[in-house]
């Protein structure tokens, strides 16, 4: 019998004590649940932070600007190449080997050695003439020569103590300037080629007993630029009327722009055409990776566009651009899953990257085969690869937490799948946006040696001068030739043909 005051019977107590405890239990599943998720992601974003601080990643692209120091201690200690063998030509003996000739353009200065008049005599005591030269030659290097062009401009008069005419002054790219064409290209490719700072070359400069100040230099970089932008309009509107765009960002800092931090993010947008005899890289300075900006970058362009999964770019899918993903992005995905990622998402991940490992060896076979074949034999051969890939993801993405780094991979890939098989619509594309990453490098590695832009011009110039240093070497072209030949032309020209004429000089050799 219950007490008084008493609403429920002891059953009943019972059975609202179980349920809550059942509820208490689930509501305590359910946080163990959120902190092993809490955990996992945190332990794969510490190994992740490990591997980039003190690991070497399996992806690393290393140039020359970015080897050690000790480089000269570390190739010396590699094994020398062969010893060419040595051949028989008519009446004179030639090595065969590795070494390639040098340049027949370069200057040869001739040093004939001979032997000292008491020994040119014979074991007969007969006296020995020149019949024949050995001849070798030895690579000769000379700083940077600088010289004085100094003009003479005609004065004339009726007599000489007065003139009326003078001879006109010789066009230049930056007017009443003391730099020549040459000088100018030289220190451009010097900053956006090779990475040397302004400062560094001041004290170049400076071993020469020549004194140009890095404030002087800078300010010949934006006028350059900005005498330019008539090649970059060509150059733009011949990437928008291509077939093929590629296109990715990374990030720069600039200290002063309007109405933002010196702390502020920006953006160097760039976009490439990653198919043809004659490539165009550009590099767009904005402020954002806003829908806004794409919009603007790809006003007019009509047809593929390569790009990753960023959100901007879906403002401009539309029946003119089909939009074409980069298998390279997914694929670091599964490798990054397969080396920090935390328990069974390191055996996923490896699962995924064997998956990548034969669409990319069914690529390479394919590399140099004419569109046509690439074609068929891509749809042959890959599309069931991505099909039978979908279906392990779809599969196996429920067993792992969604923020865990091979849920992240499962997540792109499903996300992207129909990008990702784009390419397989049409011959001339990539598998992936390799080619754009690849002309990014050239500026990530600049960067590394200026860290960020002052000024917003600065950063629009930098945008110009990489675009045309780097379409020129896709190009194959000398970029300090080139830049020489356009600085001399450009004070001449006056019409859109004579803009495009000028541009040509750094889309072929």
């Amino acid at each position: 019998m219950e007490t008084s005051g008493s609403f429920f019977t002891s059953q009943e107590k019972a059975h609202i004590d179980v349920a809550g405890l059942q509820a208490l239990i689930a509501r305590k599943d359910e946080k163990i649940n959120f902190l092993d998720q809490e955990n996992t992601w945190l332990r794969e974003q510490l190994a992740e932070l490990k591997r980039n601080r003190f690991g070497k990643k399996s992806e690393r692209w290393e140039s020359e600007e970015q080897l050690l120091l000790n480089e000269a201690e570390v190739e010396s200690k590699k094994p020398e190449p062969p010893e060419a063998p040595e051949i028989e030509v008519e009446a004179h003996t030639k090595k065969r080997g590795h070494r390639k000739p040098l340049p027949e353009n370069l200057e040869r200065e001739i040093v004939k050695i001979e032997l000292p008049f008491a020994e040119q005599v014979a074991a007969d005591g007969s006296s020995l003439k020149v019949v024949g030269w050995e001849i070798s030659e030895k690579l000769k290097y000379e700083p940077a020569k600088m010289s004085v062009v100094q003009i003479h401009r005609a004065k004339y008069g009726v007599d000489s103590g007065d003139y009326v005419k003078t001879a006109p002054p010789v066009a230049a790219i930056i007017p009443k300037g003391l730099a020549t064409p040459e000088l100018l290209a030289a220190i451009i490719v010097s900053k956006y080629t090779d990475g040397l700072p302004l400062y560094r070359m001041e004290d170049i400069f400076s071993r020469q007993g020549i004194e140009l100040p890095r404030q002087t230099m800078a300010r010949w970089v934006i006028q350059v630029a900005e005498a330019c932008q008539p090649i970059l309009n060509v150059l733009s509107e011949k990437l928008l009327s291509s077939f093929y765009v590629a296109s990715d960002e990374t990030k720069i800092q600039v200290l002063k722009e309007n109405g933002r931090s010196a702390e502020s993010k920006s953006w160097m947008w760039v976009r490439s055409t990653p198919f043809g005899v004659q490539r165009i890289v550009l590099f767009d300075y904005e402020v954002s990776r806003s829908q806004e900006t794409a919009k603007n970058l790809f006003l007019d362009f009509k047809g593929y566009l390569q790009c990753d999964g960023l959100n901007a770019y879906d403002a401009l899918e539309s029946v003119d651009i089909i939009r074409v993903g980069c298998n390279m992005h997914a694929r670091r995905r599964f490798e990054a899953a397969m080396v920090v990622g935390a328990k069974s998402g390191k055996s996923l991940g490896e699962e995924g990257l064997k998956f990548y490992q034969q669409i990319y060896e069914i690529e390479e076979n394919l590399r140099d085969k004419p569109p046509d074949e690439r074609y068929l034999k891509r749809n042959e051969l890959a599309l069931p690869i991505f099909e039978k890939m979908k279906a392990w993801v779809e599969e196996n993405k429920g067993k792992v937490p969604r923020t865990s780094k091979i849920g992240e991979a499962f997540s792109y890939f499903e996300n992207e799948y129909e990008y990702l098989i784009a390419y397989l619509k049409d011959g001339r594309l990539e598998a992936d946006n390799g080619f754009t990453e690849r002309a990014i490098r050239k500026f990530a590695i600049g960067r590394n040696n200026w860290m960020f832009s002052d000024t917003e011009a600065g950063a629009a110039a930098s945008a110009l001068l990489y675009s045309l240093t780097v379409t020129a070497k896709v190009n194959g072209v000398n970029p300090y030739r080139a830049l020489v030949k356009m600085f001399t032309e450009l004070p001449l020209a006056k019409t859109v043909d004579d803009y495009e004429r000028i541009a040509a000089h750094i889309l072929a050799p």
